[in-house]
């Protein structure tokens, strides 16, 4: 295995979608919501048809990776319109005459995707929406309404006019006054009983984000996306129960959740790739030393390509696991569904799903505000794009699920019952080797749970909720931490002594977080401290040897960052602004 092959399955799609950098509509000139949208399309062509990239979910992730790394703003629309609206429409709804031509507007985007779900009153409302769908028999069509401003759609990107778009709509469905629980609804917007306004101001990604008022608007039935759900009469037949059809009707957001994930992995290697480039060419003071000579900047730029690796690993596999589940489900259109999600419905299918949307969003976070520092003033220029990354890592806190709700729901999960994984490497006595990061991540993992377990059967479980958000962080190391040493064996040769290096800087830089933690409970003495210290003096010496291996084995060519910074060239480049003396 050479690191050319951790990209490869990938790279042809990339390769297509590389032709769109010459167009006209990917001219970096060109801002603004109308010249996202414009990207959008050009990228649909390209990706392809909507129901043909939904059977082929390699491409779907793919083109979301070089989305996050070309332009977050239109990857995010991408991931609403490929992700969402079309998930929910082809899996959820049924053929019809009413539904037929809103599907084939996805597949040629004069209408993209939209998620109507969240509402104003509440954050994290999915699970307390309140918007009505309420059905006429008397004229067999529903009318969507919105009882009140609290019960507002609020986020929806279908706030520019230019264009119409496919929404799906998460509402309470209402049959002779009897609620029926949360089921999605398409919708064409803009619609004659609906308002919608933009919301003022800017966001980290620039969309149209925008707030909605249902009033009595009229939809024909088959717009209902019903999936197994049946009305005869004046009864509700539903096989799910009240949660599971909450999951179901909000399964789209799992082929989104994975798409963010993938894409913010890609924003996270791009991230990298752009800092190293230009510090190994930055020179700093007189007569000019290398940026990479300070020892600041040299354990910056290491520590950070080694957790770039490390996440994009575990964001990897649950790319394969979300590839094998697609495959799995498409003939039987079922997904995994569960009653107890307390604050995140999206866990209801795939935990490690959801948490590697919560790593890949810290990890491009905290790298990218490394990078901007590592880049001084050029680091702040949106041209250089790592101001944008990290405002797309910003977004993402909140788009997919709201990363601390995540990370409680996850914990929650753990300490209802203990990750076999975790509890198979976490001796009850001694550990042996005390400098196994696995292992002691694993009895971090397990401890924590058996603490919390007993303390919450006795106390209000609200007073425990930071260690139960900790838990699920010590969980996502310790998960990051396995999936990275899955890698590293599968690898060979030059190639396994470089990833090597990275996975032992990686584990370093985790246990010395938790050293405390492990000081408090004897898992690690005083004098392991300066062991590690120099253990990751060594590490990082490694990795900064093989920087260019480690940031080639990332598939970031540079054309594909825009900017200046990133470039071999980047003086004459910039300097070509203004032209010859």
């Amino acid at each position: 295995m050479t690191h050319n092959l951790i990209f490869g399955d990938r790279m042809p799609v990339w390769a297509e979608l590389d032709q769109l950098l010459g167009k006209p509509e990917f001219d970096p000139n060109l801002t603004g919501i109308n010249a996202t949208y414009e990207r959008l399309q050009a990228f649909g062509r390209v990706l392809g048809p909507a129901r043909e990239v939904h059977r082929c979910p390699e491409r779907l992730l793919a083109g979301m990776e070089w989305a996050g790394m070309v332009d977050p703003a239109m990857m995010h629309a991408a991931m609403v319109h490929y992700g969402v609206a079309t998930t929910a429409l082809v899996e959820c709804g049924h053929p019809n005459d009413d539904l037929d031509p809103l599907i084939a507007d996805l597949d040629t985007m004069d209408a993209p995707g939209a998620i109507v779900a969240t509402e104003l009153g509440r954050g994290g409302s999915q699970v307390n929406i309140r918007t009505q769908a309420r059905y006429h028999r008397d004229r067999a069509v529903f009318t969507l309404h919105t009882p009140d401003d609290a019960a507002l759609k609020i986020m929806p990107n279908v706030g520019w006019t230019g264009l119409a778009r496919t929404a799906v709509v998460n509402a309470r469905l209402i049959v002779d006054d009897s609620d029926h629980g949360v089921h999605a609804f398409a919708f064409r917007f803009p619609h004659p009983h609906t308002h919608v306004a933009t919301l003022p101001g800017g966001a980290p990604v620039p969309l149209d984000y925008s707030v909605i008022r249902f009033q009595n608007a009229e939809i024909p039935f088959g717009y209902w996306l019903s999936d197994s759900a049946t009305l005869t009469g004046n009864e509700v037949n539903d096989p799910l129960s009240a949660g599971q059809r909450l999951a179901r009707s909000l399964g789209g957001v799992n082929a989104a959740v994975t798409s963010a994930s993938v894409a913010l992995a890609s924003a996270a290697r791009a991230t990298v790739a752009i800092a190293a480039r230009y510090n190994t060419q930055r020179l700093v003071g007189h007569p000019g030393t290398p940026a990479l000579d300070f020892t600041t900047h040299r354990i910056a730029l290491a520590s950070a390509v080694a957790h770039v690796y490390a996440t994009g690993f575990y964001v990897d596999k649950v790319r394969r696991d979300f590839i094998n589940e697609r495959r799995s489900t498409a003939t039987t259109g079922t997904t995994d569904t569960t009653d107890n999600a307390s604050y995140a419905p999206w866990l209801a299918a795939n935990r490690d799903r959801t948490l590697a949307k919560a790593a890949a969003t810290t990890t491009l976070e905290t790298v990218a505000a490394t990078c901007r520092r590592l880049c001084g003033f050029q680091g702040v220029l949106h041209a250089n794009r790592l101001t944008v990354y990290e405002d797309m890592a910003r977004s993402f806190h909140a788009a997919g699920g709201d990363t601390r709700l995540l990370l409680l729901e996850a914990g929650k999960q753990l300490i209802e019952g203990t990750d076999a994984e975790a509890r198979r490497h976490a001796p009850s006595a001694s550990l042996g080797d005390p400098r196994s990061v696995y292992r002691l991540a694993s009895l971090h993992e397990h401890a924590l749970a058996n603490q919390l377990r007993h303390r919450i059967n006795r106390e209000n479980p609200n007073a425990h909720l930071p260690d139960i958000e900790n838990l699920a962080r010590v969980h996502i190391t310790r998960r990051t931490l396995q999936e990275f040493d899955k890698a590293v064996t599968d690898s060979e040769g030059q190639w396994h002594t470089t990833l090597g290096a990275a996975h032992r800087l990686y584990g370093i830089n985790a246990l010395l977080e938790s050293a405390n933690w492990h000081l408090n409970h004897g898992s690690l003495h005083p004098g392991d401290l300066d062991l590690l210290h120099h253990a990751h003096a060594a590490a990082t010496k490694h990795v900064t040897q093989h920087l260019n291996t480690l940031i080639d084995g990332l598939a970031v060519p540079p054309g594909r960052l825009g900017g200046f910074i990133g470039r071999a060239d980047y003086i004459d480049r910039i300097a070509r602004l203004i032209g010859n003396p």
